[in-house]
C-alpha cells in the first residue's frame, strides 16, 4: 500500500451521548438513524458515551469526523446547528465537554501534539435540548422531531 491509500474508512460520524438519559440519547438516536440508510464502506457510524481524551482516541486515523450530540447553548429546543471544532470551543456552552476529562477541544490540542493521526475536518452537529435530563429512553418531543433534519444536515455533509 502506498502512503496515499488509507486502510479503511476515511470517515466517521459519532453520535454521543446517554440513550438512558432523555435527550441526552439524541446523539445516538440520529447515528442510529444515519446508519439504517447509509450504505457507504468509506464511513463508519459509532455510538459514544465518552467525551474528552477516549473521545479523541476513537478520532485517531480517520480524515473527517462529524459528531452529534446534545447541546444546551439557550436556542429553541430541538434546534439542529452545525459548527466547526473550533467554532464549538468559541461557545460558552457545549455539551462534547466534562468536568472530569478535558474539553474536546484540549484533547484534540493535546492529542495533535503527541503526534496523534486526528482528522484534518472536525464538525459537530448540535441538536438543542433542555438544560435538565431525565432518566428514560424517550425523548422530549421538540428534539425527537429534530432527528429528521440533523441526519438529512450529516447526509449532505457526508455527499460533500
Amino acid at each position: 500500500m502506498n502512503a496515499v491509500e488509507q486502510a479503511g474508512p476515511t470517515t466517521l460520524v459519532v453520535g454521543l451521548g446517554n440513550p438512558i438519559l432523555g435527550d441526552d440519547g439524541v446523539g445516538w438516536r440520529v447515528a442510529e438513524s444515519l446508519r439504517a440508510d447509509l450504505d457507504d464502506p468509506d464511513v463508519d457510524v459509532l455510538c459514544l458515551s465518552l467525551g474528552g481524551m477516549a473521545l479523541m482516541e476513537h478520532l485517531a486515523g480517520y480524515r473527517r469526523c462529524l459528531i452529534v450530540d446534545a447541546v444546551v447553548s439557550g436556542a429553541e429546543i430541538g434546534a439542529v446547528q452545525r459548527m466547526t471544532a473550533a467554532e464549538m470551543a468559541d461557545r460558552s456552552s457545549h455539551h462534547t465537554a466534562s468536568v472530569h476529562d478535558l474539553s474536546l477541544t484540549s484533547a484534540l490540542i493535546l492529542g495533535r501534539q503527541l503526534g496523534v493521526d486526528l482528522p484534518d475536518e472536525i464538525h459537530v452537529v448540535g441538536i438543542e435540548a433542555a438544560p435538565e435530563f431525565e432518566f428514560g429512553e424517550t425523548l422530549s418531543a421538540a428534539v425527537a422531531r429534530a432527528i429528521p433534519e440533523a441526519t438529512r444536515q450529516i447526509q449532505a455533509w457526508l455527499a460533500a
